[in-house]
């Protein structure tokens, strides 16, 4: 199979404002026709790094190429690259097809060129009989569609998006999400996806880079992100995660056992650098990796807390329970099973909560996850 060729590489990407370094020696390369996501928490710098490749930030130190190219010295509007941001700044005195149509009236293409490509993008879009609709007629999900097709009829190399979905309310950002994905398939545009939102994230992405403090912390699919997180912030940011802080009191391996902070003893398997004896980690499990039962179990297994229902947050099949370990007075959470043994559940029960250790991720501890936490 043919490796496809590369529509965006940064190289070693820095940028500095005073004292403050908002990206911090970033590289990656972006296939062409890939759906690439930038996931973080505010002030990571992601959005300063889209900036860069849109042209409206020059970076301190670094390159930026599309399709081999370097583009430090092109200006914004001669870079092959569009942008969507979370204001979808429509003009509102434009109808669809003007507002569909408006760059290539600045690009000086022909009317009947202008008319035939705009009819066709909506044709894909969904939204083949809305030309002649002014904005105010539009759904919010139809103006999502309606910013997209304005910059995909322009046929960019690179489509920026900056949390386009961050103003839409949750079910119609659903939706968005289904769909964004289907029209990136469908046009093979290469899209550059900025989110703080992990949910957006797993479920458009080809690939997504994590970033943390002007750094990426681990480039991978959603899968390898989610299962196989290669620092301890990944796994506290991509899902959600039960922690244990402790102090490794033997090794075995890559198997660790661990007395944690609350008395608990657990197993966990060691993730990347060297543990001894007294070494500090933290211990991330996953709430739909443990395994809820209301009985004793027969079998010792690796890791066996017995626990009390403190709430119960019902969410149909998303539903949780948040347990108290009887021993420590521990708080954790864990995906409710769907079964007819847990629909009379109720707070003050007990349950039996069982992973194994290679369920039980360990690493080196975080103080930056400690200050997040308080």
């Amino acid at each position: 199979m043919q490796t496809p060729p590369i529509d965006l590489a940064c190289e070693n990407i820095c940028k500095h404002f005073a004292q403050f370094t908002a990206v911090n020696d970033v590289s990656f390369t972006i296939p062409k026709g890939s759906f690439f996501s930038i996931l973080g928490p505010s002030g990571c710098g992601k959005t300063t790094l889209l900036r860069m490749l849109a042209g409206f930030e020059s970076p301190s130190t670094g390159d930026i190429k599309i399709k081999q190219t370097s583009v430090l010295n092109v200006p914004p509007n001669k870079r092959p690259v569009n942008m969507v941001f979370q204001h979808l700044a429509l003009f509102p005195t434009m109808d669809v097809a003007q507002n569909v149509g408006y760059g290539l009236r600045r690009q000086g293409v022909a009317k009947a060129e202008i008319a035939e490509r705009v009819a066709a993008v909506l044709q894909r879009v969904g939204l083949p009989d809305s030309g002649k609709k002014q904005v105010s007629q539009l759904s919010g999900g139809q103006r999502q569609r309606i910013a997209l097709a304005r910059c995909l009829v322009l046929n960019p190399t690179l489509l920026l998006l900056d949390e386009p979905l961050g103003a839409l309310d949750l079910k119609l950002r659903e939706q968005m999400k289904i769909e964004l994905k289907q029209l990136q398939k469908e046009f093979g545009t290469t899209f550059v996806y900025i989110t703080h939102d992990q949910s957006e994230a797993l479920v458009m992405s080809d690939q997504i880079a994590v970033m943390n403090h002007g750094k990426f912390e681990q480039v991978g699919t959603p899968h390898e992100l989610y299962y196989e997180p290669k620092t301890a912030f990944v796994a506290s940011f991509v899902g959600d995660s039960n922690r244990w802080s402790g102090r490794v009191t033997q090794q075995t391996g890559e198997t660790l056992q661990v007395t944690t902070k609350d008395g608990l003893t657990l197993q966990g398997v060691a993730q990347g650098g060297t543990f001894d004896d007294a070494s500090e980690v933290d211990i991330f499990v996953r709430p739909e990796a443990i395994h809820v039962s209301r009985l004793v179990p027969q079998i010792r297994l690796d890791n066996q807390l017995e626990c009390t229902v403190n709430n119960i947050l019902f969410d149909g099949a998303k539903s949780q329970i948040i347990a108290i370990e009887e021993k420590s007075g521990g708080r954790i959470m864990v995906a409710m099973p769907q079964t007819a043994d847990f629909k009379d559940l109720k707070i003050t029960d007990t349950l039996y909560l069982t992973f194994s250790t290679e369920q039980a991720l360990c690493f080196s501890h975080s103080q930056e996850l400690d200050d997040v936490d308080h």
